[in-house]
């Protein structure tokens, strides 16, 4: 559900306020390990997750989700803009390396999420480009402007 929030709620929003998408996707992550929490038994999942070879993973995943969360709340402007762009890509990448390092097929299972995060991303990028065009054209005119 969370996720779906995020994608469909916050990722058209996501040029203008990021910390919709943010805060969705990362309630949604957090839904996720509890669902695997549930399909592999908690205790078991938590000791997999703090094992010696995955806390490096570990460390980086819940990192990045205190910090998306973190900046949502508490930093605003360009600068806030920018911090919770990169600490989402991160949790989204860990998230990826999640998949792929616990999950039997989690490789086929990434390139089906990649492709459908391509597919859902490909009209925001261009509108991106349309505002980024628009931009720039308007401050090239007014600076040639004299």
């Amino acid at each position: 559900v969370f996720f779906a929030l995020a994608f469909f709620v916050g990722l058209p929003t996501i040029a203008l306020k990021p910390q919709k998408f943010a805060i969705s996707f990362t309630c949604g992550s957090m839904t996720f390990m509890g669902s695997f929490g549930i399909l592999k038994g908690p205790v078991e999942h938590l000791k997999s997750m703090f094992s010696s070879e995955r806390m490096f993973f570990t460390t980086i995943y819940f990192g990045s989700m205190y910090s998306t969360l973190y900046l949502c709340f508490n930093k605003g402007g360009i600068r806030g803009y920018v911090l919770v762009l990169s600490a989402s890509a991160v949790q989204l990448l860990a998230l990826l390396w999640y998949l792929i390092s616990f999950l039997p097929g989690g490789t086929a299972g990434l390139k089906v999420v990649t492709r459908a995060i391509c597919t859902m991303l490909q009209p925001v990028f261009k509108v991106c480009f349309r505002l980024q065009s628009m931009c720039v054209s308007t401050c090239v005119s007014y600076c040639t402007r004299g």
